[in-house]
């Protein structure tokens, strides 16, 4: 490759001959992959702790893009930083969960206790404080993430003041979490006589501690001379437990939780390494009801295996569903998942046979498999604890994709707030490619499938499937007119299979129990489960795999046990930030796509958000346009102009009275309407769901004293 030129912007210092050298490995490393711009920004952003300025040039010519093409993408996404941040960076999450349980006033507290204004850096560079829009903790909220890379969950004021001293102090060394090993970590081993014990890895137990509780348990059974063996599983999804230890003894495994740290002793001490009761003991963990009620497919595996262990994932049912693909025809495996009714689960439910046919139909040598992994509504995890707890299972559901349509390429895009999910998954795809699993001979199929992962940044609209394609190429994330529809024309203008993570992690438990096994599930045309997950001001918040048909209550009050602060529910949002407040008067109602449907509500991805009667929903309405436009890309009026509008328009109803008040809320469904019927994508023309049924259900909150004023 060319070296690096000095013609730089007159502005712009020259790069120190270390960063140039730096910027040259990131060159050589990612500039021959296809769509390489923004992986490439990664990593120089990683290597220098930002994009300078006079890196630019030299990654145009390098991919042979013009510089204005370039600053385009750094500046459309907003994980991508031109200019340096403090030593720290202090993300606060502001999506509806964590507001749910105070995440502005966290972010005030912030504010105050760093000296630095969100959006902004301390004056001497100590750090920088950001809000942030979705971290994946929703269950656990509020939370915070430090560096983009350590989590924390149910960050109270207290807990705050702790983390900020930390911060502030010199020379204060950042806690990480380590990398992740696979194949049964161990803390002390002795050969056939070493009692297993399980402490989750993904994001939400290190969110709550469990590195801390690891050590504590290595620790201390080595000063007692105790013989355990760790394993790092994934988290079982009772996120009020984290961190869930488990014991295994001749009975099952017992479960302890939450447990802290300085626990640990007392928790040995009461005969934690043969189960023994305890106050945090819950008994066998099967048997705890919020587990023993699920009907649990999609999710069996995650909390029970090590999730990189290749032997665990063979030994409870994995790569069956792949065996029995490769040893049918192609067609035959799509009519399987045709016949097994199974549907989108990213939202949109369309079933998902009929963009595999579609696409095996379609002419063209070279095909592709997408995933989203974009998980951005608030109240939505599950596609987080599946690629960090079982990601063996997205790998093989993609591969039997890829086996299906006559695809060769797969790419998993994942959201940047996923740091965890994202080195699980290149390291279960490097492992699962060196079995055989991947690669030039698909479990000895003789067919070719390869599989990559591609890191988002930040941008939410990129969740919509065309806006993600483009930025696997590189792109600014930029919703595509459809047709041509993804499926005929999709990643580089190839025949495109799209779908979410829970739909292709679906796809072996059919491929290997049979269509029926799977239809056996549901009600009416939602057929097999959905894992629903429980967030907000919740007292039991996590994941719920459950066949359709349940209710709305049966979620929040059986399985949640009501809010976290006690009091009386008020709002529960089904469908993320672009779904609608649930009527009260429907939350007995069975959920399944088209009842939702038919009441303008919408499943979505299974997110469920929780508010208890403090909520406004008149500042949660505001909330769903403020974000719209912040999100838009920009493409459409409707959801561009429209968004910044409804914001002004529902401060006004707030603050006025009489016929001028009258006027605006008026003015406001015209607004929705707009927005609903002109906008390309979801993204404007659902944010209106989130508005009009806070306001129909809610008009108190709006000024409005009688509901009969307010339009059906």
């Amino acid at each position: 490759m060319p070296a690096l030129t000095p013609a730089t912007p007159a502005s712009s210092p020259a790069l120190p001959p270390e960063q140039v050298s730096l910027l040259e490995r990131c060159i050589a490393q990612h500039a021959l992959r296809p769509g390489a711009l923004i992986e490439l920004l990664h990593a120089v952003q990683h290597a220098l702790g930002h994009i300078p300025e006079a890196a630019v040039p030299r990654i145009a010519d390098a991919l042979n893009l013009s510089r204005a093409e370039v600053h385009g993408v750094i500046s459309y996404y907003p994980h991508l930083r031109s200019q340096p941040t403090g030593r720290r960076l202090i993300q606060i999450c502001r999506a509806e969960s964590c507001q749910s349980r105070g995440a502005a006033g966290l972010m005030r507290q912030a504010e105050q206790l760093l000296g630095c204004a969100a959006h902004g850096t301390r004056s001497d560079g100590a750090l920088t404080l950001e809000p942030v829009y979705c971290l994946g903790l929703c269950a656990q909220s509020p939370a915070l993430m430090v560096d983009e890379c350590e989590p924390h969950a149910r960050v109270t004021p207290e807990r705050l003041e702790q983390l900020a001293r930390q911060w502030l102090a010199p020379a204060c060394a950042t806690e990480t979490a380590p990398v992740q090993e696979g194949e049964a970590t161990a803390a002390i081993k002795a050969e056939g006589s070493a009692v297993r014990l399980y402490v989750p890895r993904d994001a939400a137990a290190l969110a709550a501690g469990a590195d801390a509780v690891a050590e504590a348990l290595q620790r201390e059974c080595a000063a007692r001379g105790l013989a355990v063996q760790i394993v790092r599983n994934g988290s079982r999804g009772l996120l009020w437990l984290e961190t869930l230890v488990e014991v295994e003894t001749p009975d099952g495994r017992v479960a302890y939780g939450p447990v802290r740290a300085e626990e640990v002793p007392g928790l040995l001490d009461a005969g934690l390494l043969q189960g023994r009761p305890h106050a945090l003991c819950h008994g066998l963990t099967e048997a705890i009801p919020y587990l023993a009620r699920q009907e649990r497919l999609t999710f069996a595996r995650v909390g029970v295996t090590d999730p990189l262990s290749l032997a665990d994932y063979a030994a409870h049912g994995g790569w069956q569903g792949l065996k029995n693909a490769a040893a049918m025809a192609p067609e035959a495996v799509v009519q399987q998942v045709l016949d097994s009714g199974l549907r989108g689960r990213g939202g949109a439910a369309f079933p998902a046979g009929i963009k595999w046919r579609t696409v095996a139909a379609a002419a063209g040598a070279q095909k592709y498999i997408a995933c989203n992994a974009d998980e951005g509504d608030s109240g939505t995890f599950a596609d987080r604890l599946l690629m960090e707890g079982d990601p063996y299972c997205l790998i093989e559901g993609m591969a039997i994709a890829g086996l299906a349509v006559g695809a060769t390429q797969g790419y998993v895009y994942v959201r940047s707030e996923y740091p965890h999910a994202i080195a699980t998954l290149n390291e279960a795809i490097a492992r699962a490619a060196a079995a055989g699993w991947l690669g030039r001979d698909v479990a000895g199929s003789g067919r070719v499938f390869h599989l990559e992962v591609r890191q988002g940044a930040g941008s939410y609209v990129c969740g919509e499937e065309t806006a993600m394609l483009e930025s696997i190429e590189g792109r600014r994330g930029i919703v595509r007119a459809k047709p041509p529809l993804p499926a005929i024309e999709g990643l580089w203008g190839r025949p495109t299979v799209i779908n979410n993570v829970i739909t292709l992690a679906t796809v072996p438990v059919i491929m290997a129990r049979g269509a029926a096994f799977y239809q056996g599930f549901g009600l009416g045309r939602s057929r097999g489960t959905l894992p629903f997950q429980i967030a907000g001001n919740i007292a039991r918040g996590g994941l719920v795999e459950k066949a359709f048909g349940l209710s709305l209550r049966e979620l929040v009050e059986d399985f949640g046990g009501g809010t976290a602060s006690g009091r009386p529910v008020k709002a529960v949002q089904v469908g993320g930030p672009l779904g609608s407040y649930v009527a009260p008067a429907d939350w007995d109602a069975p959920l399944d796509y088209e009842g939702y449907a038919a009441k303008g509500n919408v499943v979505g991805h299974g997110g469920i958000v929780v508010h208890d009667d403090t909520a406004d929903m008149a500042r949660l309405a505001r909330y769903a346009m403020e974000f719209c436009a912040v999100e838009s890309c920009g493409k459409c009026t409707p959801c561009r102009i429209g968004s910044t509008r409804g914001v002004e328009v529902i401060e006004r109803i707030t603050s006025l009275q009489g016929a001028a008040h009258m006027a605006n809320v008026a003015l406001l469904e015209s607004l929705c309407d707009t927005m609903e019927r002109g906008s390309m994508c979801a993204m404007g023309g659902m944010t209106p769901y989130p508005v009009r049924s806070a306001l129909r259900h809610y008009p108190q909150d709006f000024g409005i004293e009688s509901t009969s004023v307010v339009a059906a």
